[in-house]
């Protein structure tokens, strides 16, 4: 996939889980979706843009299937520890980033894996 076909797509999708991560705690109320959209938003591009460079480069220099995919992962265990922590902006940011960049990423994979290795003519 391009990097930029990555970065909008994991934007989207960050958005999207900022709609979504309200849910999941007490005290943000879901009627001020806008204020943490607005609050929010630069936040959900730098994930966005450092997800699609990473999983660009990723696919650039490493050769192995299974190791692309595991280091195309290792963002979302560290998101994943993040929210894991005390209620605070970070954990709110890394509860969005967590539905936004792992979609984003299953459907990096599930390209990776559908993709036609091509034969080297010289």
């Amino acid at each position: 996939m391009e990097r930029q076909t990555n970065i909008i797509i994991g934007f989207l999708f960050c958005i999207i889980g900022i709609f979504i991560a309200p849910l999941l705690y007490e005290n943000h109320p879901y009627g001020e979706i806008f204020f943490l959209i607005m609050l929010y938003f630069v936040p959900a591009l730098i994930l966005a843009i450092v997800n699609g460079i990473l999983l660009r480069l990723i696919e650039q220099k490493v050769r192995n299937l299974t190791l692309k995919i595991g280091i195309g992962f290792i963002p979302l265990l560290i998101l994943t520890l993040l929210a894991i922590g005390k209620e605070s902006p970070i954990q709110f940011i890394a509860t969005f980033g967590i539905i936004g960049i792992g979609i984003t990423n299953l459907i990096w994979t599930i390209k990776l894996i559908n993709k036609k290795p091509v034969a080297n003519n010289v």
